[in-house]
């Protein structure tokens, strides 16, 4: 399928991408986020009518839009609150009276 011949959703996921691209936020480990969301643009053009298939195209976008925003994905702050839960005595389960 040429550029020209793309549907509407399809020609809005191809011009994210050209914009996250051009920012510098995707790299080739998003190749799979890519592809997948090119397949459900592709998928919702073909049929609009499926609520399933939109639900999946919506996913899919929001997930290339928060394509580099956060390097690490959640990670370090979930290793950061775990280890202040770990660490931080305020945040410790307060003994009963009387045990």
């Amino acid at each position: 399928m040429s550029a020209t011949n793309y549907g509407r959703n399809r020609t809005a996921i191809e011009e994210m991408l050209a914009a996250l691209t051009e920012a510098g936020r995707l790299e080739n480990v998003d190749s799979a986020r890519i592809a997948m969301a090119r397949a459900l643009a592709d998928a919702v053009d073909q049929d609009p009518t499926n609520a399933s298939l939109w639900r999946e195209y919506r996913a899919a976008e929001i997930s290339l839009r928060e394509v580099g925003v956060s390097d690490d994905d959640g990670f370090k702050e979930l290793l950061e609150s775990l280890s202040s839960e770990m660490g931080n005595k305020s945040n410790a389960r307060k003994k009963k009276s009387g045990s």
